[in-house]
């Protein structure tokens, strides 16, 4: 049987900067032509941390990507995994308090948001599995990270784990794929 991948491609940052989310939506686009039937998708550019987190309260899809900026701040009650969007910072602290909506995935492509407070965050709010990279990365990179992950886990609907590790071994294209971290 055949899954229906929901995916939901969420670009947070500046419109006139490269990201992979606007690759990845043409990629989504080729792919549709040959395989009409396995993944339905939608790309938007966030605005404001608002509509952010609206929209990971939104319960259409079941996997979503989020292509933004990352960073570790501290605050009074401890060191916070932040993802920016546009010049707005959100915090894993603000995820994790959003309802509980079953996902297959949640891909985080954002510098040094695998930490343990954000991966919780998406784990404890519903998500099945949680990518993000370990360390600072290129969007280059990260896109050619998640095609390879995607054409298999989505696509040819392999097993998360195998089409993750497959992804991590192909994509080595610079230092900061052996850092790309998930959990389950």
């Amino acid at each position: 049987m055949v899954k229906l991948f929901r995916v939901l491609l969420m670009n947070c940052t500046e419109r006139d900067e490269p990201n992979e989310a606007a690759l990845l939506s043409e990629y989504f686009k080729m792919m549709n032509l040959r395989y009409p039937k396995s993944i339905k998708f939608s790309s938007i550019d966030v605005n404001d941390k608002k509509q952010f987190l609206d929209l990971l309260g939104d319960k259409w899809a079941n996997v979503i990507h989020i292509s933004a900026h990352g960073d570790i701040k501290k605050f009074k009650s401890g060191r916070r995994t932040l993802i920016y969007v546009k010049d707005e910072s959100v915090t894993s602290k603000e995820i994790a308090e959003l309802p509980n909506i079953t996902r297959k995935l949640v891909s985080v492509s954002a510098c040094l948001t695998s930490y343990r407070d954000m991966a919780d965050a998406f784990l404890n709010i519903g998500a099945k599995h949680y990518i993000a990279p370990k360390s600072e990365i290129d969007w280059v990179d990260a896109v050619v990270f998640f095609i390879i992950f995607y054409k298999r886990y989505l696509y040819d609907q392999i097993s998360f784990h195998r089409s993750f590790n497959y992804a991590r071994k192909y994509a080595r294209l610079s230092k900061d794929f052996p850092e790309y971290w998930y959990m389950k």
